[in-house]
């Protein structure tokens, strides 16, 4: 295992805080806004539609086990970038990948989440 047992708490966490919440959607939602993400973006990520990302976050209908562990993965690995970057580091695409192959998410999908990643932590910077 790659994953830092920092990055597996933190991946707990967000999983155990949607799952318990008793408005699951808007719980989603915070997430999502947190890390910068638009509805389209999770759905690419998830190989979803926008309109299933809608529905799940107005309540009109429960996400999955799957969703949740995928949308987790996401938030994850872009918290893991953010947090390299806070502290100066360069992370390494390679552990990148590995990390991200830890949480199930696509090879592919790598890039789009260093992409958000990046921009959501040049977001934070300029609130600042």
């Amino acid at each position: 295992m790659y994953t830092p047992d920092w990055l597996v708490k933190f991946a707990q966490h967000i999983a155990g805080t949607i799952v318990i919440s008793s408005e699951v959607g808007a719980t989603i939602k915070m997430y999502r806004k947190k890390y910068g993400m638009a509805q389209r973006q999770v759905a690419n990520l998830l190989n979803l539609r926008r309109e299933t990302i809608s529905r799940i976050e107005r309540g009109m209908t429960n996400p999955t086990i799957h969703f949740v562990q995928n949308l987790t993965g996401v938030l994850t690995m872009i918290e893991v970038i953010r947090a390299s970057r806070a502290h100066g580091h360069e992370i390494e695409f390679p552990l990148l990948k590995r990390i991200a192959r830890e949480f199930g998410i696509q090879p592919e999908k790598v890039d789009m989440i260093l992409n958000i990643a990046l921009k959501s932590r040049t977001l934070d910077r300029e609130e600042v």
